[in-house]
């Protein structure tokens, strides 16, 4: 038995969660059969962020003690022929046997995606937050800025931690928080009209339940010239949960990317901790 670091993606339509929940279909527990299927007697997986229902992920990492003495390459081939079709294991490394994907990580990165268009795009549907009402993307990432640095969240949290006893467990520092926009000429776009392609990226210490979700929210309303940009600040300052509103459909946030050491991405921050 040694310990593996596994790079996964998954559509996470159909999952109830990527943490183990006795009597659904979550991410943990379909990875876990698959590993116990391939290599029986093999450990319990950590993962190294937690994704809600319907969140997606291209870069999730996974730690765990794996009962396999054949090649990394060999272990990967295994596990993504018995997989299912939403789930799969992009990358396998043999880790150090104290790695560990959550408390290792030093940063995540998360992206969520609104696609502005007449008619809602067929292939994308599950993965975009489709909406009919344009946005100015100037004004989204002016609000972006409001959340860059080390700041309270609780305004942004999922309801009920708002009102956590210890402030400093809503507390994260936000790295990077970027807007991106790709438009769609009309004699192109099967709608027969112009559209857009906007993203919101994130990039943290760590992320609140709905945190992601819920600042989609609060620069939607800013990009559709509901409320000015000072709006976000003033409701960062409030510390409550109550005056973003509805959070963001969960089916347009995906875990991108996971951190680890002093280098940026993931690939090289697995060769820092994690050896073939």
């Amino acid at each position: 038995m040694q310990r593996f670091c596994f790079v996964i993606g998954y559509d996470g339509t159909d999952f109830a969660g990527s943490q183990i929940q006795p009597g659904r279909r979550t991410v943990q527990g379909e990875l876990e059969r698959v590993v116990q299927q391939v290599a029986p007697g093999s450990g319990r997986l950590i993962f190294a962020g937690r994704t809600d229902r319907g969140v997606h992920a291209v870069g999730q990492v996974v730690s765990g003690d794996v009962a396999w003495g054949g090649t990394t390459e060999e272990l990967r081939a295994a596990l993504n022929a018995v997989a299912p079709f939403d789930l799969v294991v992009a990358r396998v490394s043999v880790a150090s046997p104290t790695f560990h994907a959550r408390f290792d990580a030093q940063r995540r990165e998360y992206r969520y995606r609104i696609h502005i268009a007449a008619a809602p795009p067929v292939l994308e549907r599950r993965f975009v937050w489709w909406r009919r009402r344009p946005l100015n993307a100037e004004l989204a990432q002016q609000a972006c800025a409001a959340f860059i640095g080390r700041r309270n969240f609780g305004s942004f949290a999922g309801m009920g931690r708002s009102r956590a006893k210890d402030a400093m467990s809503l507390v994260r520092t936000v790295y990077a928080c970027d807007w991106h926009v790709d438009g769609v000429a009309a004699d192109v776009s099967p709608s027969g009209s112009a559209e857009e392609r906007h993203e919101l990226r994130v990039v943290a210490d760590g992320f609140l339940p709905n945190m992601v979700r819920n600042m989609t929210t609060a620069i939607r309303v800013v990009a559709e010239g509901e409320r000015p940009v000072a709006w976000v600040y003033d409701v960062l300052s409030a510390v409550e949960r109550s005056l973003v509103g509805e959070a963001a459909p969960p089916h347009g946030l995906t875990l991108h990317r996971v951190w680890y050491g002093d280098v940026e991405q993931l690939p090289d921050a697995l060769g820092a901790q994690v050896g073939e």
